[in-house]
């Protein structure tokens, strides 16, 4: 279709970028999305399997997901009604950003989707950066707010690219000026399950907080499978915006099943991936020219000196290894790059092919 026959389309949507998920050829070990290595074991498929044949694909989903609430009630202690889900924590953002108004407001470098979410509902999205040190400028914060109209203030932490986290006494601080300036504040903890800290758990006394999670980082992304933790009021409101049975039957029944019965399976898998991490993260700084930066989630930023971030990610692929070269992303990125915590074979892979790379 010729550029000039879109006129019906909002042209700012014609010349904003999407999200890029590259694609890795067979064979290649996958450490550039922050999944789970391990998988789930052959008998826990199994049973999966036999749980999920039992399902009327003749008939709608439950709309409300009921039991999949109670079952995620259960783990978080989180109150049913206070309990909203979508198709991966991306949908949850959509419905979010649609029911609202005013500003999205959030540190960068952060996950893009804030900033394309934002745009293509036409929301204005004011991005801020991060001190050198990868930490929250306070002061920039307090400014950014008092310019904007009131809104969101997005806050991950788990921070992605950088792997960096927020204390509880900062997100307070942040919280408390987004509120005093009119904002909502939005604490994305997708990467709770390797840091361990939660608002849910220090600080769910604060007025205007949300927190949204995914299963997705902790062993489920095939299930896309998000919830937000908010008042009963934004619930109902989401709610009457959500599309009908956006939480499909298959995602249901397997996440209750799996929450259910292999829950604790997938909390030793996020142990044995922090201590893969710190082991990774020990290793790597090791290297000549390598600096990686101390990770609180399941991947790790790592900066290269002396060696083109494009040259290096270009040579670690041809040794078979997906990582993701972010040094475009921000400038505070510049000679960087992110590396998934895989399985201590492929993590001993990668590290080789990293010190290879700073050789050559």
């Amino acid at each position: 279709m010729k550029k000039e026959s879109l006129g019906w389309v909002r042209p700012e949507l014609c010349s904003m970028s999407g999200y890029s998920v590259l694609e890795s050829p067979e064979g290649t070990i996958k450490l550039d999305a922050m999944e789970n290595p391990f998988g789930l074991p052959e008998d826990v498929r199994s049973r999966l399997a036999r749980e999920v044949s039992s399902l009327s694909f003749n008939r709608y989903p439950d709309p409300q997901a009921r039991e999949l609430k109670e079952v995620v009630s259960g783990v978080l202690g989180v109150p049913t009604p206070r309990l909203f889900f979508g198709n991966g924590s991306d949908e949850v953002l959509l419905n979010l950003f649609l029911a609202t108004s005013g500003a999205i407001v959030s540190p960068e470098p952060t996950f893009s989707m804030y900033r394309i979410i934002a745009k293509s509902v036409g929301r204005p999205f004011r991005g801020f950066s991060l001190l050198s040190d990868l930490s929250l400028d306070m002061k920039a914060l307090e400014r950014v707010l008092q310019e904007e109209e009131p809104g969101i203030l997005v806050l991950a932490t788990p921070n992605n690219p950088t792997g960096t986290a927020y204390s509880m006494e900062q997100i307070a601080q942040a919280a408390t000026l987004a509120s005093q300036a009119g904002f909502t504040t939005l604490l994305d903890e997708a990467y709770y399950p390797f840091h361990g800290e939660s608002v849910l758990d220090g600080l769910s006394d604060l007025e205007n907080l949300l927190v949204l999670r995914t299963f997705s980082k902790m062993g489920l992304a095939g299930l896309r499978l998000g919830f937000l933790s908010a008042p009963e009021e934004i619930v109902g409101i989401l709610d009457k915006i959500r599309l009908p049975y956006n939480m499909d039957a298959l995602t249901q029944k397997a996440a209750v099943f799996l929450l259910k019965e292999v829950l604790p399976l997938l909390e030793d898998q996020v142990r044995e991936i922090r201590v893969l991490r710190d082991e990774l993260q020990e290793k790597m700084s090791r290297i000549s020219g390598v600096s990686p930066v101390p990770s609180r989630a399941n991947f790790i930023l790592f900066r290269v000196f002396g060696k083109s971030p494009e040259a290096l990610f270009q040579f670690i692929l041809g040794k078979g290894i997906l990582v993701r070269d972010v040094s475009s992303h921000h400038p505070l990125l510049s000679g960087t790059l992110r590396v998934t915590v895989g399985t201590r074979e492929e993590n001993m892979i990668f590290l080789n092919a990293l010190k290879e790379g700073m050789r050559s």
